[in-house]
């Protein structure tokens, strides 16, 4: 079982029994009840702790299971790396040999990992009196893009018809000589996966003159997962399994969400092993608590200040992630 607890920094205060919207406090089981921690408690203070997020004003908190220490199995985090698009230069060079020869341009965007890959090409024939490497390249990167000359700037991205996740443009409009493709990132709202593409080309291996080089200026990556969009996805595929969001006739109010696409987030990841009655040991008694935190905020520090003590005093006597 996974949960995601979500925090925008917000310092931990109660109102009510309720923790303030916005903020993660970490409670001890004792005696008399749930405690706040404090700094520097230890499983000889408590045996068991629990996370609360404190959620919109009216709303109840939303709180882990409770975490036997001699259960924990894992303490990680991950600072905030932002995603990677995709990037590629395409250089041409040398004058073509004569007029008349068709030379070419393909971009396949692969990201779904299936076909029908999404895809466009581009041609262009040289013309006797123009043979220049410029007419070569502004010409492919017209036709890439469904524009004319005219109405292309230089550095600047124009969208590819046929390919939904790809940008082009051109370094120059007086001496063109290179196209940049762009892939996007992912993104939640609209929906859109990161970008992966390749290109390939036809007569431009030197055999007629020009040549083509492709480069790769940046590698599509999703970061650490810690992009707000990414959170936003995680959040809404876990609603079922954290919130019982799974009949969508029977309970059609969508539940609340906490997550926000603009917003970045350190990550902590929490492994424990509750099991319940009937469980299979292994299988079904694995617990895994991811706690986002927005990067940078003064919340993640004290929460960091709360748990990690605690965890360094159970059994697997876990090191401090601090981020």
């Amino acid at each position: 079982m996974r949960q995601l607890l979500i925090s925008d920094g917000t310092a931990v205060s109660y109102t009510g029994g309720l923790v303030a919207p916005g903020a993660i406090d970490v409670v001890g089981l004792s005696a008399d009840g749930p405690e706040s921690l404090t700094p520097g408690d230890t499983i000889s203070d408590y045996a068991a702790i629990r996370l609360i997020q404190g959620t919109a004003a009216g709303r109840a908190n939303v709180v882990s299971p409770w975490i036997d220490g001699s259960s924990v199995s894992r303490w990680v985090g991950q600072s905030f790396a932002a995603q990677t698009a995709q990037s590629s230069t395409l250089t041409f060079a040398t004058v073509p040999s004569a007029g008349g020869t068709e030379m070419s341009i393909k971009v396949i965007d692969r990201a779904i990992g299936q076909a029908q890959f999404q895809r466009a090409s581009a041609s262009y024939t040289t013309v006797a009196g123009t043979l220049t490497v410029h007419a070569v390249t502004i010409n492919l990167m017209a036709s890439l893009t469904g524009l004319p000359i005219a109405s292309i700037a230089a550095t600047t991205d124009y969208a590819i018809p046929g390919l939904d996740r790809v940008v082009a443009q051109v370094n120059s409009i007086s001496s063109a000589t290179v196209i940049t493709l762009t892939g996007n990132t992912f993104d939640s709202d609209p929906y859109s996966v990161l970008a992966s593409f390749q290109s390939a080309s036809e007569n431009l291996n030197g055999d007629f003159g020009t040549t083509l080089t492709v480069a790769s200026t940046g590698t599509p990556t999703l970061g650490n997962g810690g992009d707000g969009n990414l959170i936003v996805e995680l959040e809404e595929s876990l609603q079922g399994m954290g919130r019982g969001y799974y009949d969508r006739v029977q309970l059609p109010v969508v539940p609340p969400a906490y997550a926000v696409a603009a917003t970045s987030y350190d990550l902590y990841k929490l492994g424990f092993g509750n099991a319940a009655p009937g469980s299979i040991r292994g299988v079904d008694n694995y617990r895994e608590l991811i706690i986002a935190s927005t990067a940078g905020a003064a919340g993640g520090t004290a929460f960091e200040g709360k748990i990690n003590p605690w965890l360094a005093s159970c059994p697997g006597a876990f090191g401090a992630v601090n981020l």
